[in-house]
């Protein structure tokens, strides 16, 4: 059975304020016991923990990393997946992570309130601190998400807020890096945004897709250059974005089983689309069961996740070049999910497909998926259950050099590529 989106909303804000209240009490201040020894699959280098950057312009002064709890590994993979360093952040700043983005020698956090952070993946503290949240007046730090980040172009792009409800509007941002200037900016619920359409009542924070020089968001494509928007037939529902790294955007989302909820955009003429009333390569996923279902490419293959009518979680790979999919019948791999498609997050770095469990039965786990096979070789317990407990889940992944980098909502973890 798959979670409705709210669900993962309401979750994060409501460990968001319990986490804020907590910050309060004594015990929830800095650990001043002995943390537990690290297993061989759990070591930990004495690397800084993050830190931000004083008033003045100076950089932070670094302390040490904390000991990393020990890994549980559910199968005998090929080596030992293990967290290297973790950088707490949640007792220093009092902020809950939402959202990461990485590219080489740089690292962005987003938080639950409305800030950016700049994060040094070497020695893991913060730098530049930007807050893109509208003014609270000083009272609490109101509730405006990171939905997501990414770097496209010269410019990070963010994208804060909810498309619905009484919050304050969702907005796009393109950020320089390098100065931490807010270069431009869109209101997405402005009519010059809007230009008469209506949104999808659920639209309220899946983010966006990117191909090159493009970023898709809520029925519209901006060009990373221009700035230009062009308005597009979007799907606004439940939506998630993998570009095939060719020609097309797939697209799922609800759209009441039309298009076996998945719809191909040509990336280079948007007019362009590919629906089909059923798609010969599915067997389960996107199977018009209403939903957007999580995707990654990986290679030469595009992975998708789904609850099959059997009620059990799969993982499925196709022909990312839809002119061979369209040939086959059936998927080309398909085997066990760890979890719901609604509850976990696709990436693909190191020649792997890695599975992070954000709100399911597997919370707070990462699992290893060889791509050539569907097995999965690996897993990891990211947070324990101290950090089930408190709420630090698992909000978003980044690869980073030889680095895969998960960010929970109260620390960043690095783990070595194999």
């Amino acid at each position: 059975m798959k979670t409705p989106l709210w669900r993962s909303a309401t979750l994060l804000l409501l460990f968001w304020i319990i986490s804020l209240a907590c910050s309060l009490l004594p015990w929830s201040a800095s650990p001043t016991t002995e943390p537990d020894q690290p297993t061989e699959a759990a070591t930990l280098t004495s690397e800084p923990v993050l830190e931000k950057a004083e008033p003045t312009g100076e950089p932070a002064t670094p302390a040490e990393a904390t000991a990393s709890p020990a890994a549980e590994a559910a199968t005998a993979g090929p080596y030992t997946l293990a967290v290297s360093d973790r950088y707490p952040f949640f007792e220093k700043k009092v902020a809950i992570a939402q959202s990461l983005t990485a590219r080489a020698g740089q690292i962005w956090i987003g938080t639950v309130s409305g800030t950016i952070e700049e994060v040094d993946p070497q020695t893991g503290s913060f730098g530049k601190s930007l807050s893109l949240a509208p003014d609270s007046s000083g009272g609490m730090p109101m509730a405006y998400p990171i939905q997501k980040m990414v770097f496209e172009g010269d410019y990070l792009w963010v994208h804060a807020g909810f498309f619905e409800g009484p919050m304050p509007a969702p907005r796009l941002f393109a950020i320089d890096p390098a100065t931490g200037e807010i270069v431009h900016e869109w209101d997405l619920n402005s009519p010059e945004w809007m230009q008469g359409y209506e949104r999808g009542g659920e639209a309220l924070d899946f983010g966006f897709g990117v191909s090159p020089g493009k970023i898709w968001i809520d029925s519209h494509i901006v060009d990373t250059q221009t700035f230009e928007v062009t308005k597009v037939d979007i799907p606004t529902i439940m939506t998630l974005y993998a570009y095939d790294g060719r020609e097309w955007m797939w697209i799922t989302a609800e759209i009441g089983g039309s298009c076996n909820d998945l719809v191909l955009i040509n990336v280079n003429d948007p007019t362009s689309g590919w629906c089909e009333d059923e798609w010969p390569f599915f067997t389960n996923a996107a199977d018009g069961d209403g939903l957007g279902n999580p995707m990654v490419l990986a290679g030469d293959k595009m992975w998708m996740a789904d609850t099959g009518d059997d009620g059990s979680y799969v993982l499925e790979a196709y022909p990312a070049d839809i002119e061979q999919a369209m040939e086959i019948t059936g998927p080309l791999l398909s085997g066990p999910s760890p979890d719901s498609e609604s509850a976990i997050k696709l990436f693909f770095a190191g020649d792997y497909v890695w599975v992070l469990d954000t709100i399911g039965d597997q919370m707070g786990y990462l699992f290893q998926v060889d791509p050539r096979t569907g097995e999965t070789i690996n897993s990891l317990d990211l947070v324990g259950d101290e950090g089930r407990a408190i709420g630090d889940l698992p909000m978003d992944i980044a690869t980073e050099g030889d680095n895969l980098w998960v960010l929970t909502a109260r620390q960043l973890l690095r783990i070595k590529l194999p």
